[in-house]
């Protein structure tokens, strides 16, 4: 029997890990035994079955993975903060720092793998709009690396991640971070951040018009309910679009003063709702399906308090998974109501 035995999603396992526990299919059929050296090609033969994580034995170095990803994290969120504050000050963009944050910092993490699920682990910070700033970049990047953008796109729209809402730098602390319901006047006065920040990039003639158009239509919608402008479908930008729903999933799955992160299939549920008519489809689809690999074999925290991992999605549209409690029971949450996930756990290793 092994020791020290950690349950890993398959994209994240390593050749040299060592198999702890037997891998099964679905069907039955053995994988691989108890014991085996993984290799690469073994793990793209689990990714072929699509088997969803494998228990494993895992070299320190590996198993410190998870703790660097958080200390760059961080790292870069300080730099960040220290780039933004500019802003606030001097109401100028410093351009070339940004780009050398999207190069040398925010794209790594960007190509992290199973980065989506570390960003919904990362603890809030009392300066969110920073935090949100890069977080927004992240997930447009893996976004816009799912939609098929490469090279310097793919950099311009990690860049409009991260300036999206440059504008509410130019907007009090006290609305940004009232605790309390906002009144007309104070919405009024958020609704003016994407005319700010299209006004603030503007004045840098080295950003391209579509990073601009980013900021300014981040929260245009389909149907032309949105603002600064009621834009509708092929009117927005398509970098705008990806900015919108990563905006609107990182706000979400986030710790505000005002209220608690949703929980994680309501976050799903409100996104399929948001497909119908506010939010480009297949972008939407797209950032779901791909969403999927990262909930499927996650440990999660269910509404009676019981523990569980996801083991089955049957499909894009349904959205309440079947779960294997820690006692071995199975259940569909589609057919038990009264159950519900409420929290995605951590069960990674500590080192």
């Amino acid at each position: 029997m092994f020791s020290n035995q950690y349950r890993v999603k398959t994209e994240e396992l390593k050749p040299g890990m060592i198999v702890a526990q037997t891998v099964v299919s679905e069907t039955g059929q053995v994988l691989l035994e108890q014991g085996t050296l993984l290799t690469e090609g073994f793990i793209q033969n689990l990714i072929k079955w699509q088997v969803p994580y494998a228990v494993v034995v895992m070299p320190y170095k590996i198993r410190s993975v998870q703790r660097r990803f958080f200390s760059f994290y961080e790292d870069t969120l300080s730099m960040i903060t220290q780039t933004f504050e500019r802003v606030r000050t001097f109401n100028e963009v410093p351009v070339a720092e940004c780009r050398e944050l999207v190069d040398s910092y925010i794209e790594l993490l960007v190509n992290v793998v199973g980065v989506v699920d570390r960003l919904y682990r990362v603890k809030a910070h009392n300066e969110y709009t920073f935090q949100h700033s890069l977080n927004v970049a992240i997930l447009s990047g893996v976004l816009g690396k799912w939609l098929g953008f490469k090279g310097q796109e793919l950099k311009d729209i990690i860049l409009a991640g991260l300036l999206h809402d440059v504008g509410k730098l130019l907007i009090s602390q006290d609305i940004l971070d009232k605790p309390g319901r906002l009144t007309d006047e104070e919405m009024r006065i958020i609704k003016t951040h994407p005319a700010h920040g299209y006004d603030l990039l503007s004045r840098c003639p080295e950003l391209r018009e579509e990073v601009r158009l980013a900021a300014l239509q981040h929260h245009e919608r389909e149907d032309g309910s949105g603002y600064p402008v009621a834009l509708a479908g092929k009117e927005i930008h398509i970098y705008a679009k990806i900015v919108a729903l990563a905006d609107i999933y990182d706000a979400m799955s986030s710790q505000r003063v005002y209220r608690q992160r949703l929980r994680p299939f309501t976050v799903v549920d409100n996104i399929l709702q948001d497909m119908q008519g506010k939010l480009d489809p297949r972008i939407c689809i797209t950032f779901l399906s791909n969403l999927r690999r990262f909930l499927l074999g996650s440990s999660v925290l269910l509404s009676d308090g019981n523990r569980a991992k996801i083991v089955w999605l049957n499909d894009l549209l349904r959205i309440r998974p079947v779960v294997r409690l820690d006692c071995g029971s199975v259940v569909d949450l589609a057919e038990e109501k009264q159950l519900e996930v409420v929290a995605l756990l951590d069960d990674s290793p500590e080192v």
